[in-house]
């Protein structure tokens, strides 16, 4: 859900309760998800018209599937070449980044930036929502093969430009300031996408987004706002685990005609 810059980057180096307190903040819940998996914000960039960037957003529940469409969606998942059977949970054992340097945030400064960064988020929606459509409403053929009725219709999409990005460095997370500032074409926040209008038909952006939203979805947007920014931190965005997550994904499904159950291979690749 991402450009420009990032791209740039990318190839040089391939925030659920506003009104709790710090110490509701579930610590133990996101060092231990921080020791298996390590990803921030959802946003993704991209030069070029189908890599157009996203990022990420809650949601409520996953809605129940059958197991014959799992067992189905399961052995299409092994038959995709593009999408790689790596473990992301086992990538990352630890904050350390790609060169063996240490990494990313500690659990009190998370617990200090969690409450603001998810007030904003929350004020952000609340602001955009009479502007907000269904994907479901958008029409789009494929994604309903990928993603349940229940998805499609919950998850909402902004067509807006500039695009909101949150003031991270106001909020003392100056490290991110070429993150705050970058030219994006799609975030993702809590179960809402936001896209810039030249965006608004292009399928293979919202399946990218849809992804970030089940990654919210299954982390919560605690663990997912942690895990997110440190494997910025960490890995660069390309290579940070939930945007490699959905880059292959994505990538399985612009080029292959295969299904796949996307809500099973997210949890899959998160170890749930």
């Amino acid at each position: 859900m991402i450009q420009a810059k990032y791209v740039r980057d990318c190839q040089e180096q391939r925030a659920t309760d506003p009104r709790g307190t710090a110490d509701r903040i579930r610590v133990g819940s996101i060092v231990a998800v921080l020791s298996t998996l390590v990803v921030t914000f959802a946003a993704e960039h991209r030069t070029q018209a189908q890599n157009a960037p996203h990022v990420s957003c809650v949601f409520p529940t996953a809605s129940a599937l059958s197991p014959s469409k799992l067992a189905a969606s399961e052995e299409n998942l092994r038959d995709l070449d593009h999408v790689e059977s790596r473990n992301i949970a086992r990538k990352i054992g630890s904050a350390g980044g790609s060169d063996g340097r240490r990494c990313g945030m500690s659990p009190e400064e998370f617990a200090k930036v969690y409450p603001p960064l998810l007030e904003w988020i929350r004020t952000t929606l609340t602001a955009n929502a009479d502007a907000a459509q269904s994907v479901a409403s958008r029409g789009f053929s494929r994604l309903p093969l990928y993603f349940s009725e229940n998805t499609l219709a919950s998850t909402k999409v902004v067509l807006v430009d500039p695009l909101p990005m949150p003031p991270l460095s106001s909020m003392g997370l100056a490290r991110f300031a070429d993150f705050e500032r970058g030219d994006f074409d799609g975030i993702t926040y809590l179960d809402t996408i936001f896209l810039k209008p030249t965006q608004s038909d292009n399928e293979n952006m919202h399946f990218h987004e849809l992804v970030h939203v089940i990654q919210w979805r299954l982390l919560g947007p605690d663990r997912f706002l942690l895990s997110y920014a440190n494997g910025l931190e960490c890995f660069g965005y390309r290579e940070s685990p939930l945007e490699a997550m959905a880059y292959d994904a994505e990538t399985a499904f612009a080029s292959s005609t295969a299904i796949f159950n996307v809500e099973t291979m997210v949890a899959e690749k998160l170890g749930l």
